[in-house]
């Protein structure tokens, strides 16, 4: 038993704002059908006692007086529906804070130990690193799943969600080109991860909006993207290209 609480208590704990926004949908969904047959048995109240007492039209008080009961579990739908809507996206909003703190922790960590790398090897064998990394990740991940694009049949790797897709290597270099003209020449200066995604016919992530990349002179820009090919295979041993990142995304709301 003790297990299967446990076990309760963990889904609850992981999917605490699913919970709590249907709890409070749900709740509104019933306020609103409840609301509609409260008012259809109000009017019916309301008209046998204009006919009882031989009036025209009734008062705002002698309305809520009749049918104020009738209302009584919308407004208690209501009142339990609204907190557990607001109460969900907090903690939804806290939680992504939270992985973007991580997040933000983990690259400062990451910039200085790569900073230091390219002081002591230099810059071309950290490169050379870097792609070998990228490799070894292409290899360790399954291909079944291919996001098929139509610039192109050439596979290839995105390291930073590990999906594979096809295009061709001057799509997906003219799609970082366009991004970093639109962001220097409009007025934001700045683009996430998911206007990449976009261009590379991928879906949207949970922390798409969080992380991009901008002008320089844009909170605490690391800069616009650079990236470069470098190939490797997949798997189940399909030749493949793989994105790197020269740049890596950052954390662009500041």
């Amino acid at each position: 038993m003790g297990k299967i609480f446990e076990s309760i208590n963990n889904f609850r704990v992981k999917h605490e704002p699913e919970i709590l926004m249907g709890v409070g949908i749900a709740g509104l969904l019933f306020s609103t059908v409840w609301a509609v047959k409260a008012t259809v048995k109000a009017t019916k109240i309301c008209e046998k006692k204009k006919v009882e007492e031989n009036k025209e039209h009734l008062t705002f008080k002698e309305v809520f007086k009749a049918t104020w009961k009738l209302y009584l579990p919308v407004a208690i739908g209501a009142i339990v529906s609204v907190p557990c809507i607001i109460a969900g996206n907090r903690v939804s909003t806290k939680r992504t804070a939270v992985m973007a703190a991580a997040y933000t922790l983990s690259k400062n960590a990451l910039d200085e130990y790569q900073n230091k790398t390219k002081e002591l090897i230099g810059e071309k064998k950290e490169k050379e690193i870097r792609d070998e990394v990228v490799k070894d990740k292409a290899k360790e991940i399954e291909s079944k799943e291919i996001i098929l694009s139509s610039d192109g049949d050439q596979l290839f790797l995105e390291p930073l969600t590990g999906r594979y897709f096809k295009s061709n290597w001057n799509a997906i270099q003219k799609a970082c080109n366009d991004l970093n003209e639109k962001a220097l020449g409009g007025s934001s200066g700045a683009y996430s991860l998911d206007d990449w995604f976009e261009c590379l016919g991928l879906e949207s992530t949970e922390i798409g909006q969080i992380l991009g990349w901008s002008t320089p002179y844009y909170g605490n820009s690391h800069g616009l993207m650079r990236i470069h090919m470098t190939t490797s295979k997949t798997k189940d041993n399909k030749p493949c290209g793989a994105i790197c990142y020269d740049v890596e995304p950052y954390d662009i709301r500041n």
